[in-house]
């Protein structure tokens, strides 16, 4: 009994079917890459705000009333110093001292202040600090990118009358700082952070010469205790 064979058109069938289930099955595998790779680079933004909004918490909380001096020797008129374009930035820019920079039983040759900022260079928001407080020794400030692609970085301030300002320039600390980020591709974060501050000015106390004290508008020189 002769077997038969298949014709060419039952191989050109098959082979079509064969196509398209490889052709499909590419089609699936490239799909569940790309999404794959795009649920990655989202949870690894998510954990970039995290980390940033979580960095900021610990420095807007601890915020402290202690003056800076650059290399003259001159003090900041406030104690947070920020503006468009400040240090450097890209957008807005910060900077102030805060407490609480662990240093167990003073074994470091530091305090337990710190001067710390944010910035946006090369589209990358940094986080900087300075070892000493103040600037005499002219160093630069050292810097961690948080996060990347920023497209819009802003502070904003609220004071003892709990109005927001879009700068500060009182000799007293906020009562709170928004912050407003912007990373490519995504829609604006407001996050608003609490500090220690009540935003009023202290009354310095000063001799009216009958060894009675006055009060008089202006900062304390020694706030912030430690230096």
């Amino acid at each position: 009994m002769r077997q038969r064979g298949f014709t060419l058109l039952e191989v050109m069938v098959a082979l079509g079917i064969l196509a398209f289930v490889v052709i499909a099955t590419h089609q699936i595998l490239d799909s569940t890459l790309r999404a794959k790779e795009a649920s990655e680079s989202t949870i690894a933004e998510l954990e970039s705000l995290q980390t940033t909004f979580r960095l900021m918490d610990q420095d807007f909380s601890q915020m402290t009333k202690r003056e800076v001096r650059n290399e003259a020797g001159d003090s900041n008129p406030s104690y947070v110093l920020h503006g468009r374009y400040e240090l450097q930035s890209q957008f807005d820019g910060i900077a102030f001292v805060r407490d609480g920079w662990t240093n167990p039983i003073s074994l470091l040759p530091r305090s337990e202040l710190q001067a710390v900022g944010y910035r946006v260079i090369d589209d990358n928001l940094e986080r900087i600090y300075r070892i000493y407080v103040d600037e005499l020794d002219g160093a630069e400030p050292r810097s961690q990118v948080v996060i990347e692609n920023i497209e819009e970085l802003k502070f904003e301030f609220l004071d003892d009358k709990q109005k927001w300002q879009d700068d500060w320039k009182k000799k007293a600390l906020p009562l709170a700082v928004a912050v407003t980020l912007q990373v490519e591709g995504a829609a604006p974060i407001r996050r608003l952070f609490l500090t220690p501050g009540d935003g009023k000015e202290q009354q310095a106390r000063s001799d009216d010469g009958q060894g009675r004290s006055t009060p008089t508008r202006g900062g304390d020189l020694n706030s912030g205790g430690r230096k």
